[in-house]
């Protein structure tokens, strides 16, 4: 993999490690599962937890870089239970570091922003968290 897909991989085993949810490689979920996936929101199952990482600052000659990665939590009609789940998110990610995902060395991950984004369609409330992550990015010129 490279460097955002390790960050979000890496993120993805550790919260189905913690039991926050489950994550498949294929994507694939069985009802009454809460999935996680990588950037786009599945159709189904009710529950789930989507991580989309994105560069926020890097340097042009330091390996050092801060990135952000919105958690996009969805649950059910009850508004409550799409925070619980931004909860637990927030139990395992806030303050975490030092840990290794792949190519990503991260130093820090904390939460900088949090909203209620409604409900979707079908009347599942969503929620966002947004997190920076401070990390040692591999750069080919200074390895």
């Amino acid at each position: 993999m490279s460097f955002l897909p390790d960050v979000v991989d890496g993120l993805a085993r550790l919260l189905d490690e913690q039991d926050v949810g489950t994550y498949r490689a294929d994507g694939l979920y069985a009802e009454g599962e809460t999935a996680i996936t990588d950037t786009v929101m599945p159709d189904g199952p009710d529950r789930a937890i989507v991580l989309t990482a994105y560069p926020v600052q890097e340097s042009a000659t330091l390996t050092d870089t801060v990135l952000a990665v919105q958690v996009r939590t969805r649950a059910g009609p009850d508004p409550r239970e799409a925070a619980a789940l931004d909860d637990a998110v927030f139990a395992v990610l806030q303050s975490l570091g030092p840990r290794t995902f792949g190519s990503a060395r991260v130093s820090l991950i904390y939460r900088f922003s949090a909203a209620s984004l409604g409900t979707d369609a079908n009347g599942r409330h969503e929620r966002t968290s947004n997190y920076r992550v401070r990390a040692h990015r591999p750069h080919p010129r200074l390895e």
